[in-house]
């Protein structure tokens, strides 16, 4: 698709080039016999030409690199650095605006780091939707906006460090740390995190997951293999890393996704009382649906409300097991032609705790 885009923007550049060129000759000879005033008009022809092939050949430079990344979800869009073209990191302000404008896009997160790093942005797609039919979309759009000019809209930061005159001492070093040995890794997979507190009395870091990590299967292993060891490494009193999982500008969105703590309370008649009636069970850790004796250790839960909201995914964490599940598109256990007709489902996030969602 790229050699094919590469092609006919060189066809089509040759064209207007040699157009270009025919009308002077042509022009030089007629302009022989006809005076001033055609050399005139022939001169503001070829200047049309030659600002219309400058414009065109703007326009491809200005493709932007679509990269996979480690979910499936999120693609990253990658400035080119043999096409720097300067200030192009201040019109990205408003690109994320115009893309979620797009079909099939759910989210967007728009990074604007330091001059020396090249601007990308991470786009997610909605459930469904097709990178083949997406991708040229989002570069289309990313492709004009360099052409509008940088100074109507103000960069989005990728992940600022929160730093403020209060911080200091292990929260400036775990910083520090983020940003120099954490981040450059995980924004090269589209993705970034953000430190959001330093918990002093338990040696907790919390961040928060941008991007492609958003959702991601292996945000998880990133987490606790990568960063807790890099953190624990160069900052030794830093005992655990978690996320907190937001509703990334949701704005009162009601197909935001919805980050859920459980807080399990012990009811085990009232989990087997809804299986009797017939609330289905799924595992998040095997796989398959929950029953007989793996039902009877299930002793505590907590309750999710939809209340007609459609998030594409849930995302559950639970604080006393540490576990961190995901649930695509939680609609999709509830729908009655798939048997559910209780209104009801229960999410086993591990061998003891479950979530009831309900519409």
């Amino acid at each position: 698709l790229k050699v094919g885009i590469s092609v006919k923007v060189f066809s089509a550049h040759r064209l207007l080039i040699g157009m270009a060129l025919a009308l002077r000759s042509a022009g030089a000879a007629v302009a022989r016999s006809a005076g001033g005033a055609w050399s005139a008009l022939r001169r503001s022809l070829v200047a049309d030409f030659v600002r219309a092939s400058r414009s065109f050949s703007g326009a491809a430079a200005a493709q932007w690199r679509c990269l996979e990344t480690p979910n499936p979800d999120v693609r990253k869009f990658e400035w080119p650095e043999e096409s720097a073209v300067p200030g192009v990191g201040m019109v990205l302000g408003g690109a994320r605006a115009r893309l979620l404008q797009l079909d099939g896009v759910g989210d967007v997160f728009v990074a604007s780091g330091a001059s020396s790093v090249q601007p990308w942005v991470s786009v997610t797609r909605s459930r469904g939707a097709s990178w083949d039919m997406l991708a040229p979309q989002v570069q289309a759009v990313l492709g004009d906006m360099p052409a509008e000019g940088g100074a109507s809209a103000a960069p989005e930061k990728a992940a600022a460090p929160s730093t403020s005159a209060s911080s200091g001492g292990v929260e400036a070093e775990i910083e520090e740390v983020l940003l120099h040995r954490v981040r450059p890794s995980v924004q090269a997979d589209g993705g970034d995190v953000e430190l959001l507190r330093w918990e002093a009395d338990t040696g907790k870091v919390v961040l928060r997951l941008q991007g492609a990590c958003r959702g991601c299967p292996q945000s998880a292993v990133t987490l606790q293999e990568t960063i807790l060891r890099t953190l624990q490494h160069f900052v030794p009193v830093v005992r655990s890393v978690a996320s907190e999982e937001d509703a990334y500008e949701s704005g009162g969105d009601p197909k935001a996704d919805i980050p859920w703590e459980h807080v399990g309370m012990p009811d085990p008649e009232g989990i087997r009382a809804l299986s009797a009636a017939g609330t289905p069970f799924f595992s998040t850790f095997v796989g398959m649906k929950v029953e007989g004796a793996m039902l009877r250790r299930v002793k505590f839960c907590s309750k999710l409300e939809l209340a007609g909201r459609t998030p594409e995914h849930v995302f559950l964490s639970c604080p006393q097991c540490k576990v961190k599940r995901t649930v695509e598109d939680p609609n999709d256990l509830l729908l009655p032609e798939k048997g559910n007709h209780t209104g009801n489902a229960a999410v086993v996030i591990c061998p003891m705790c479950c979530v009831i969602i309900s519409r």
